[in-house]
């Protein structure tokens, strides 16, 4: 992770936003992307993971990033949105909290809201112990078989979720971006499956 994509990352991170603030990731404003999203985990930053959906799925999707904002405080970074906002309009404040605690006492309740998302979806279809997990938005046939979770947010992880999901489906095929980090931070948190499958996308 370079010093633009960390230095950013703790700049959102220390934000109180008294007002929503969705920002659109561009990769002259916040440097690499892969690095970026590692550095908005560190910090616990919701990141919105849209992949190009159709015009009425962003909506939907943009609607509960800014409420997700509203309710916690919290700057929301979207990847993936088809309409990018002029980076002119996306000054990134300086000022910070300092509090660690106040900080700390948000990530708390930020990830347990996450965790429970209604962007969030899970299928069961048969007893098998095969299973499928994919960041962000994707279209309706690669959903349409098979165990599955579908993460909208790929910051800050909803680990109790993958963790229930892996304990029933421990053969896990994944998809996303940057998935060989992902199952790294995964597996540190003491989670871990049988074998994983990797689709890098």
């Amino acid at each position: 992770m370079s010093t633009q994509e960390s230095a950013v990352a703790e700049s959102l991170g220390r934000l109180r936003c008294e007002q929503p603030q969705c920002h659109f990731y561009q990769a002259e404003l916040h440097g690499d992307a892969v690095s970026f999203r590692r550095g908005l985990r560190l910090w616990g930053i919701p990141a919105l993971e849209m992949n190009g959906a159709p015009p009425d799925v962003q909506n939907t999707w943009l609607a509960v990033a800014t409420a997700v904002s509203a309710e916690f405080l919290v700057p929301v970074v979207i990847f993936g949105h088809m309409n990018q906002v002029p980076a002119s309009a996306q000054l990134i404040e300086t000022e910070a909290v300092l509090d660690p605690a106040w900080l700390a006492a948000r990530q708390v309740a930020l990830t347990q809201s996450l965790d429970h998302s209604m962007l969030n979806q899970e299928w069961r279809r048969s007893g098998e112990k095969k299973g499928w997990v994919r960041i962000g938005w994707q279209p309706d046939s690669d959903l349409e078989t098979g165990n599955g979770l579908l993460l909208a947010w790929s910051s800050p992880l909803p680990l109790r979720r993958i963790r229930d999901f892996a304990a029933r489906c421990p053969d896990l095929a994944l998809s996303g971006p940057d998935i060989g980090a992902l199952v790294a931070e995964i597996a540190a948190q003491g989670i871990s499956a049988a074998r994983w499958r990797f689709a890098v996308k």
